[in-house]
């Protein structure tokens, strides 16, 4: 079962304008509930770069079966 907290996160996550960190701790726990996948890109030898977040097609359908059939996912 999704925490109020994750379940927030994965509403900003289908929201295209708001997106989360990759290192938040409720965004790990959505990738290990194979609800989203984190993409990370490496830029740089010590920094670690840039991180792309998106909905799984698991995170589309709970999101979808929460408000009814709008993919806020726009994909």
């Amino acid at each position: 079962m999704l925490s109020h907290h994750e379940l927030a996160t994965l509403l900003r996550l289908a929201d295209t304008e708001r997106r989360p960190e990759a290192i938040d701790p409720d965004v790990l726990a959505l990738s290990r509930y194979d609800l989203i996948e984190i993409d990370r890109r490496e830029e740089g030898v010590i920094v670690g770069g840039t991180s792309t977040l998106r909905l799984t097609s698991r995170g589309r359908e709970l999101v979808r079966r929460l408000f009814g059939g709008g993919d806020r996912d726009g994909a």
